[in-house]
């Protein structure tokens, strides 16, 4: 790796996962809604649950960069779905969907030169938009390599 890639090109690479574990794509591919929604003895949370939970996070993490008026919600419960599985199959592609949309909407951000990276985001309390992108990052990786360890333990890994 050349010490000469700008840390936009870098933030980007991390928010598409290239390096060290799948992605949110690669963690759900072949995954029905039905067994989105199946509970594993031992584990804490369903597939549905975490893949919902990414997304309402990557909408808070969005919703908190761009929105000068941004109130937050109540945390936990609202970062968690309420059911354990979709509501329906459409349910459970809209979300799925979602989230490598939400993804690509923090990495245009990331990208877009005016956004400086830096400087504290003006309604936050010392938050940067890397810090938010790393936030991003972080939390895709632990809950999708949850979402991997379920599909393991239900043998459709």
């Amino acid at each position: 790796m050349s010490p000469a890639i700008p840390i936009r090109d870098l933030v980007v690479e991390q928010l598409d996962s290239k390096n060290a574990h799948v992605n949110f794509t690669q963690a759900v591919q072949g995954l029905t809604y039905k067994q989105s929604g199946i509970r594993v003895e031992g584990l804490p949370h369903t597939i549905w649950e975490l893949i919902e939970h990414i997304r309402i996070s990557q909408d808070d993490i969005l919703e908190f960069c761009k929105n000068p008026d941004y109130k937050a919600p109540n945390w936990p419960d609202d970062y968690w779905p309420a059911s354990a599985g979709p509501e329906n199959e459409k349910a459970f592609h809209t979300s799925v969907r979602a989230v490598p949309e939400g993804i690509d909407e923090m990495k245009a951000m990331v990208s877009d030169p005016q956004n400086n990276l830096q400087t504290p985001i003006p309604h936050g309390d010392g938050q940067t938009l890397f810090r938010e992108a790393m936030l991003f990052v972080d939390h895709n990786a632990y809950h999708i390599g949850q979402i991997v360890q379920v599909r393991r333990s239900m043998g459709s890994w």
